[in-house]
């Protein structure tokens, strides 16, 4: 049996644009296929969480400068520059159907594309994560990261040999603490 791979909602996504979009498919073709000769999982949060990263790309951003609102000083003061932020084009609706489409394919089992398979959370899996979040004092991840981190940990103790993959700094660092196996296969 080959690897096993537990993506991140955000790896989900990265392994998504890269199965669908041209212009950076080749940026992680190696990557793809190592995945795709294992077995690709994803936890039940991210089939929830996946929505919310769509909209933000659904959404778009109209961009220019905004106010700084950094400090610059210890005493407090902020900074009086305006940032750029760089505009994205919002998504169109024919193009948000197709993405829903193709993550309700994956989801259901009918994709050509990809295959993964959704572990669910349970009460043991809720146990673990509170046990987990208490990095978040430290690092500066979520919840969500907590019960995905919960996922592969309760994997692991049923003796699967599963690797997160995640480009988060802050889980990464959450799961070397815990001793959680992971790759960042999108890194730029």
């Amino acid at each position: 049996m080959g690897k096993e791979y537990l993506l991140d909602t955000n790896a989900y996504f990265n392994m998504l644009k890269a199965l669908n979009l041209p212009e950076i498919s080749g940026q992680y073709s190696e990557q793809i296929e190592l995945l795709k000769q294992g077995t690709i999982e994803i936890s039940s949060i991210t089939k929830v969480e996946i929505i919310s990263v769509l909209g933000k790309y659904a959404r778009g951003i109209s961009g220019g400068f905004q106010k700084c609102n950094g400090f610059i000083s210890e005493d407090g003061t902020v900074c009086p520059n305006n940032k750029y932020v760089v505009p994205r084009k919002k998504w169109n609706t024919r193009k948000v159907k197709a993405w829903m489409k193709l993550v309700d394919d994956i989801n259901e089992g009918k994709s050509d594309t990809l295959t993964v398979g959704v572990l669910p959370f349970d009460e043991n899996t809720v146990k673990i994560a509170q046990k987990i979040i208490v990095h978040a004092l430290e690092h500066s991840f979520g919840s969500l990261d907590a019960m995905i981190a919960a996922t592969a940990e309760n994997e692991i103790d049923k003796q699967r040999d599963i690797v997160v993959i995640t480009s988060d700094k802050a889980l990464k660092q959450c799961l070397e603490k815990c001793g959680i196996p992971f790759w960042d296969a999108f890194s730029s």
